[in-house]
């Protein structure tokens, strides 16, 4: 396997010397998938059983106490192991850090879930990243559902105490988890989906589907340190406890949806040093992520209060329509703008990504944004916990989520 053909970062050997040990890591990610996820698919696609089957046996586990005791429903041996090891948190887990991670996210959950269309830019830089996209013939398709959906997971997982075994976060991220096998299970084994025959997947050439080294860079550069960053730009501050309680949680999402433990960040520095040591890496967008970006710039936003179910009052389709046909050009060409901050001059452009003043509008943000924290420090806004709790509510409304309130 070359690594470089794999990535696409034709440097890979010169990042390699300057961080051996990390690299050399990396590397070994690429080959490597989900063994305990993984074992479920197979299991169930040998004994006949859809995908649906399993995320229903999932749910069935939607309490804690039935979390720890898998055994209680009839299920593939393998899932019942998958049950049981994730439901044992590892030693270095802690419930209480993990929650103060979650306020300290939700003390600007609106903002932090902005950042997601950032973090998928951050994959879709990378060719194999995009690469189970296009082998799956997903490629720029159901663009907004795949925002949603991923913005839903977000919101879910990061809600203060919902990725506790049994919990929703918890749920909806072995939900994931198990989807990420089933693609690394149809493209490795090519049989028809829907109808059409899948390719087949080179593993000598292309690395093992949504491997190890990707999840890692998932997690702990698109959905952790990247935010952070972004935070930082528009002015929020953290204190390095908060930074760190924010890792710890994003650390223990990345070990129940399958990264191994040797390979995630410990505390914010490694994380930070992760994500700059990947910026080293020069990375070749292709076709393909011009096709994603153009996707996520066209369907890719959500008016707030329209998506399904959430709209307090009905909103007839027409004026949605309306809304998006005025907003959409404004909003594709800010965004594109804004987020060329965040992405190396030179991939933005090969991404299809475009530099224009509109990218000052982070820097007209920032002093509302500092004066929204000096407003809040003064408990104007009400106490900590009311603004997280409100802040809860307008995402997950926004999303179309079932708001849980108090929690």
């Amino acid at each position: 396997m070359d690594a470089s053909t794999v990535t696409g970062a034709r440097n890979w050997e010169a990042v390699r010397t300057r961080h051996p040990e990390l690299v050399d890591r990396l590397e070994v990610g690429l080959l490597q998938g989900d063994p305990l996820a993984d074992a479920v698919v197979v299991e169930a696609r040998e004994q006949g059983m859809s995908f649906a089957t399993l995320v229903d046996l999932l749910e069935a586990h939607a309490d804690p106490e039935a979390a720890h005791d898998p055994d209680r429903i009839d299920m593939p041996a393998s899932m019942r192991r998958l049950l049981r090891a994730t439901s044992t948190p590892p030693t270095w887990f802690d419930a209480a850090f993990a929650a103060s991670g979650a306020r300290a996210w939700w003390r600007f959950g609106t903002l932090q879930s902005s950042t997601l269309y950032q973090s998928l830019i951050y994959g879709y830089k990378a060719q194999g990243f995009v690469r189970p996209l296009v082998a799956t013939g997903r490629l720029g398709l159901g663009t907004r559902d795949r925002v949603q959906s991923t913005a839903r997971w977000v919101a879910e997982a990061t809600t203060p105490g919902a990725m506790l075994p049994g919990n929703p976060g918890w749920i909806a991220t072995l939900r994931i988890r198990l989807l990420h096998a089933y693609i690394r299970d149809i493209l490795c084994h090519p049989r028809g989906v829907d109808g059409e025959e899948a390719p087949g997947w080179d593993e000598a050439e292309w690395g093992v589907p949504i491997n190890q080294t990707y999840s890692l860079m998932t997690i702990s550069c698109g959905f952790l340190a990247l935010p952070l960053l972004v935070a930082r730009d528009f002015g929020i501050h953290y204190s390095s406890a908060e930074r760190e309680a924010i890792t710890h949680l994003w650390r223990w999402i990345g070990w129940v949806i399958g990264v191994d433990d040797d390979l995630l960040p410990a505390s914010h520095a490694e994380a930070a040093d992760l994500f700059r040591v990947a910026a080293e890496f020069q990375l070749e967008p292709d076709d393909s992520s011009k096709v994603l970006i153009k996707a996520l710039l066209r369907e890719g936003y959500v008016l707030p209060g329209v998506v399904q179910g959430a709209a307090p009052i009905p909103v007839p389709t027409v004026l949605v329509s309306a809304l998006d046909a005025v907003t959409g050009p404004i909003l594709r060409s800010s965004f594109s703008a804004i987020s060329t901050r965040w992405v190396e001059r030179p991939v933005a452009r090969r991404m299809g990504l475009r530099r224009s003043p509109l990218h000052h509008l982070v820097d007209v943000a920032r002093p509302a944004i500092r004066l929204r924290e000096i407003i809040r420090t003064t408990g104007l806004l009400g106490s900590e916990s009311a603004v997280i709790e409100r802040e809860l509510r307008t995402v997950r409304r926004g999303l179309g989520m079932e708001v849980h309130p108090g929690r």
